[in-house]
């Protein structure tokens, strides 16, 4: 199974300093994003509602449209929406192959100080994506940082994909478009339809008046307002549209840092995804 590229941007992980076992290098391109943080207070929750567009035909690489929170140094908690080459997708059934893969995930170290990828053991190839996806993560109980993190289809209330972990504090929140070169060199297919993030919605512990002021948008990303109606402690966004990637709106990160994933994971309803991953980032 395919180990993704961990994160960018603002999300980006901190450097473990484990040493690999083996190294290698592959082109990662990174689409227009939308980016928030450090908070000054804890996010507690957060809810948006995403509409990903058409998927490319015949994928060639990996590419995965996700919403992700993070402190940078511990768990990133990700939503993804992914388009894989033939028989690579998270997952099964007939229309694997032709429509996004939701699946619910978690990136960070595992108990042997590993990096690990784990994906929540319900997966779903959404045939009516149209319909649009709701993400929601809530801290569940903040004595452990247990999170929960959703992806149901906003029309029918249909549960698409869930996870739960202890992740930690999280402080960062932003979108990407990640597009990774398959294992043997061919390069992924981008998207190819504008995505629209509706009615986003961050809860915070405590009011941070300041959130807005960290907020980001990059390569033709447009948004409405930040808007809070608590002093800053609840904070929305109505709109945010993403324009497709194509050539101008496509930024390559490239980078040989590898370390080999030899962990398994010890989180009720999650699959351990071995292999090589490894760390790699955005500004």
């Amino acid at each position: 199974m395919y180990s993704r590229t961990v994160l960018g941007g603002l999300l980006l992980l901190a450097s473990t300093g484990v040493t690999a076992s083996s190294m290698f290098t592959k082109r990662d391109s990174w689409g227009p994003a939308f980016s928030l943080g450090p908070a000054k207070q804890e996010i507690i929750s957060t809810k948006t509602t995403v509409y990903p567009g058409q998927m490319p035909a015949d994928q060639a690489g990996y590419l995965f449209v996700w919403l992700g929170i993070s402190n940078g140094t511990g768990d990133l908690i990700q939503s993804i929406i992914g388009s894989y080459p033939k028989g690579q997708s998270e997952c099964s059934g007939s229309a694997a192959d032709t429509a996004w893969c939701i699946s619910s995930e978690v990136y960070g170290l595992a108990d042997n100080g590993y990096p690990n990828q784990w994906v929540g053991s319900l997966t779903t190839a959404d045939v009516n994506y149209e319909n649009g996806i709701v993400l929601n993560y809530t801290l569940i109980d903040k004595s452990s940082y247990l999170w929960l993190q959703t992806m149901t289809d906003a029309v029918t209330g249909e549960l698409l994909s869930t996870f739960n972990k202890t992740s930690g504090p999280m402080l960062g929140w932003g979108t990407a478009i990640e597009c990774n070169d398959s294992d043997d060199g061919v390069a992924c297919t981008g998207t190819v339809a504008e995505q629209t993030w509706l009615n986003s919605t961050i809860i915070l512990e405590s009011a941070d008046s300041t959130f807005v002021e960290t907020l980001g948008a990059s390569e033709g990303t447009t948004h409405t307002d930040m808007v809070s109606s608590d002093n800053g402690k609840t904070w929305t966004i109505a709109k945010i549209t993403i324009p497709a990637m194509d050539s101008s709106t496509a930024t390559e990160a490239t980078s040989n840092e590898t370390v080999d994933t030899a962990a398994t994971t010890t989180s009720s309803g999650g699959n351990g995804r071995g292999g090589r991953g490894r760390w790699s980032g955005r500004i």
